[in-house]
């Protein structure tokens, strides 16, 4: 794996910079697009995955790509009756168009190389949060889009998996807990009785990268303590 190039979007914080820090300490040369500098050593390119001409400029100046991970996105609870057109044009901006325009415009160096792609999904893909209908629709887009990259490109070499975190301990999931009993209230419900950590997320996309996984495509696996296995999660 010493000689791979990945690249992570949204790579300078919470599980991005965790899935960085694991591919580079593997021994990759690891690159991030993010709207913000990483807190350390890492290639960094200020890339808006809404932005298809940042993409394709960022992208000429690497000279292979490997790894493409997704990890970009944001994430807000809202009802449906709730949603504003800003909101949806927001989340439907970043988590579906971004990723899918990611991926796209990364394709061809992918296929040169015969890499692989991870996408960052979400247990929510695949079991409803009441509270956030948007995001849940977004992440379940993902698992699709994952299923049918796979498919057709699995002739050509390329590998296309997703991963999906469940609560993991980030800024963009403390931001949703207004204080210590919100958080503890949540980890109880989760099979496991605990939040994750990024750098369990971090340990899966490793693994699907890595060559131990060369008869893996198409899969959407699970970080979510056992939450998505769970029917009581959603009630």
């Amino acid at each position: 794996m010493t000689s791979k190039t990945a690249l992570v979007t949204g790579g300078s914080s919470g599980m991005g910079l965790a899935i960085a820090r694991k591919l580079k300490a593997l021994g990759m040369d690891v690159t991030v697009f993010d709207l913000q500098p990483p807190p350390e050593e890492l290639r960094y390119f200020a890339v808006d995955i809404r932005r298809d001409s940042q993409i394709k400029a960022a992208l000429a100046e690497l000279p292979r790509l490997d790894i493409l991970v997704n990890n970009a996105g944001v994430y807000f609870e809202k009802y449906l009756e709730d949603t504003t057109d800003e909101d949806l044009d927001t989340m439907v901006d970043i988590n579906l168009k971004g990723t899918y325009r990611m991926t796209r415009d990364a394709l061809p160096m992918l296929l040169k190389s015969r890499g692989s792609v991870v996408t960052i999904a979400s247990c929510l893909g695949v079991v409803p949060e009441l509270t956030s209908p948007l995001y849940c629709a977004t992440k379940a887009g993902l698992v699709m889009l994952t299923k049918c990259l796979a498919q057709q490109y699995a002739d050509r070499g390329v590998r296309v998996n997703c991963v999906l975190p469940g609560p993991i301990d980030t800024p963009l999931l403390q931001r949703s807990f207004p204080d210590e009993e919100t958080a503890r209230r949540c980890a109880a419900r989760i099979p496991l009785r605990r939040i994750g950590q990024p750098e369990d997320v971090a340990a899966m996309v490793a693994f699907l990268v890595s060559d131990e996984a060369s008869y893996i495509t198409g899969g959407a696996f699970p970080v979510d303590g056992g939450v998505s296995s769970s029917s009581l999660y959603s009630k």
